[in-house]
């Protein structure tokens, strides 16, 4: 397997798994110079090229994640639209569009914030889990290092106060 599609998964299954993580070696803040983030920039572990597209299955359930091209200004950031479309036996249950801004000058990816359409026969009835960076006191948070470093742990999103409070965090696994 590529290391971007393996990547993207093991972000995507720690990512689901959402709670607040104590101490002091996550990391919370992220000092980068807004100027530099954007939509230009490569990092070979998740790939923000429009038309990039991966799809997971699990017997009749499907998640797909494309890569737009669209742009969201966020918290003063040009961000990268791309759609997660969950499916259940065949029926849409949660569209999502996450925002990603890429730092040009490390390759470093962080995630902005999601709009979030929670789908029940055929209608959205919900949209747990939206939350968007600089709104609410919610910030961004750091989904992929450029240059990962064994043991390193950080918070993807910080979101306090929305509908779903999010504080998700991944680890760069030992070893």
């Amino acid at each position: 397997m590529k290391p971007a599609p393996l990547a993207i998964a093991l972000l995507l299954l720690g990512a689901a798994a959402p709670g607040a993580q104590t101490g002091k070696d996550w990391q919370s803040d992220f000092p980068v110079d807004k100027k530099t983030l954007g939509v230009k920039g490569s990092n070979p572990y998740f790939i923000l090229t429009p038309g990039y597209q991966l799809s997971y299955k699990n017997g009749n359930d499907t998640d797909t994640v494309t890569v737009l091209d669209e742009t969201k200004l966020i918290d003063g950031v040009e961000a990268r639209v791309v759609e997660d479309r969950e499916m259940k036996n065949g029926q849409l249950i949660e569209l999502t569009r996450d925002y990603y801004a890429i730092d040009s000058a490390t390759n470093d990816v962080y995630y902005f914030g999601e709009d979030v359409d929670v789908y029940r026969n055929g209608k959205v009835t919900g949209h747990e889990g939206a939350w968007l960076s600089g709104v609410k006191g919610a910030k961004f948070g750091l989904m992929m290092p450029g240059k990962p470093k064994v043991g390193q742990k950080f918070y993807e999103e910080q979101a306090p106060g929305w509908e779903w409070t999010a504080r998700r965090s991944s680890p760069i696994a030992n070893g």
